[in-house]
């Protein structure tokens, strides 16, 4: 779902940009809750992520997510999704689904109900808890844009928008639009996100296509959550610059994900990455995070779209650039289960305990080691590097106080020699942090050559002159 929105929303920021610094650049964006710095989500898919496909299930494999790495799971949607499948609103995707005409989740018919498809809220209050005492947080989706045809909302009639002729309007998709010119629907939208995270003790919340509904909205939720706690995280389904002045601390960095894909799928330049984030920089407030992502449910699987080895090198990028990394639903094991909203399709666990798999989950259980107590990783300074071979490898470092780390990942599916600028080192000697072999590097004149796989990568720390890590 979605995928329409996500162009739609890419153009329209690199329109808005153009190359040129935005006003909105030069303010900052809302100071986040200290945790967020190191913070690695990881999304669960309900009807995917256990073959019962239930609160209960999902909360007995929580141990499974606390022991990868991840500091937050994301949840789907799971309040009550509309059933009224009526030829004026059952979309095209819906009818096409291997699912056999299963719910979208996305259509909400009552905020206020846990679907009985996934259990009770007494089921949900257990899973935050559960998720707390392993030191997980509990991110729920809320979707605001629009609503199922039977939502118990529909006896608001100034819930929603209508068409001249006094019908309910339907907006992308065929699903009824809400109306937030209605403050009381504002007051109730916002009370509702209130319950979730005062009285169940949810932690944050990601908003669905935020960029569809009025920023100043946005705001009103976040005055209302911060009297709740500050320490609450809204991250956007969008990349609009605005958002994070004042009502969101993460927004979906859906830009980077073209330019990943139209690197490594297409084979355009590496230096696609960078100008990325050059663009990036250059219209979001100082300070903004971005959420890096190769997988998630509304996308072809990473391992289907940038192969094996690509999908690896995409990972090191995700978990090193400054950001906040974003793991899919069994995407640690390359899971290649086609996406489909509709579907009941469980992910095959079973083969992580192939040794082919094996060095994919220990990559990200390391990935997320790093994470956990790498300061420069997650706080540090990113300071681009020259190379030798810009068009196939992307490479930087992150610096904060006396410690440094190198990164070089080559985006190309041929080897290369590659000669990597060191600021600031005229001799070191770097300790790689992933690979064993080699284990060490050293620079001479401030530069380090590296041979590189195809896909392959270099994490490396500086090891200061008295040889201590």
């Amino acid at each position: 779902m979605k995928r329409l929105v996500a162009i739609g929303i890419l153009l329209a920021s690199a329109i808005a940009v153009c190359g040129q610094e935005s006003p909105v650049a030069a303010k900052r964006a809302r100071t986040a809750p200290e945790f967020l710095e190191r913070a690695t989500i990881y999304q669960i898919w309900m009807r995917s992520f256990t073959p019962e496909g239930t609160l209960q299930a999902v909360t007995a494999r929580l141990p499974y997510i606390a022991d990868l790495g991840a500091t937050m799971v994301y949840l789907t949607p799971i309040q009550l999704a509309s059933d009224d499948r009526r030829q004026e609103y059952w979309s095209h995707r819906a009818k096409q689904s291997k699912a056999g005409g299963a719910k979208n989740p996305y259509r909400i018919s009552d905020y206020d109900t846990i679907d009985p498809e996934y259990g009770t809220e007494a089921d949900f209050r257990t899973l935050v808890a559960t998720a707390h005492k392993l030191n997980l947080k509990v991110m729920m989706d809320v979707v605001f844009l629009h609503t199922g045809p039977d939502c118990v909302l529909m006896k608001n009639p100034e819930f929603y928008m209508h068409t001249p002729d006094g019908k309910v309007t339907l907006g992308r998709w065929n699903f009824p639009l809400l109306n937030f010119q209605s403050v009381k629907l504002r007051e109730y939208l916002i009370g509702n996100l209130v319950h979730w995270a005062r009285d169940v003790g949810v932690d944050g919340f990601r908003c669905d296509v935020a960029g569809g509904i009025p920023l100043d909205f946005w705001e009103q939720v976040r005055a209302a959550l911060d009297k709740v706690s500050r320490d609450l995280v809204m991250l956007a389904e969008g990349d609009v610059p605005e958002h994070q002045l004042q009502a969101f601390d993460i927004s979906y960095n859906i830009p980077y994900y073209a330019a990943l894909a139209a690197v490594i799928r297409d084979g355009e330049p590496a230096t696609r990455i960078k100008a990325q984030w050059d663009t990036a920089r250059a219209a979001f407030p100082i300070g903004a995070r971005f959420l890096h992502f190769s997988d998630n449910h509304d996308r072809d699987r990473a391992d289907v779209v940038f192969g094996q080895k690509g999908v690896s090198a995409t990972a090191v990028l995700n978990f090193t650039l400054d950001g906040v990394p974003f793991l899919y639903n069994g995407q640690e094991i390359g899971d290649t289960t086609p996406n489909d909203i509709m579907s009941h399709a469980p992910i095959r666990w079973d083969v992580g305990t192939f040794s082919a798999i094996a060095p994919k989950i220990r990559l990200y259980k390391r990935l997320f080691e790093l994470r956990r107590r790498e300061r420069a990783l997650t706080s540090g300074e990113l300071i681009w590097t020259g190379n030798s071979d810009q068009n196939s490898v992307v490479s930087y470092v992150r610096k904060k106080g006396g410690e440094a780390i190198l990164i070089a990942v080559n985006l190309s599916n041929r080897k290369c020699s590659v000669t990597v600028d060191l600021p600031g080192s005229h001799n070191a000697r770097l300790r790689d942090l992933i690979n064993t072999k080699p284990s060490e590097y050293t620079a001479s004149e401030g530069k380090v050559t590296l041979s590189l796989g195809a896909f392959d990568f270099v994490v490396a720390k500086y090891i200061p002159p008295d040889g201590t890590k």
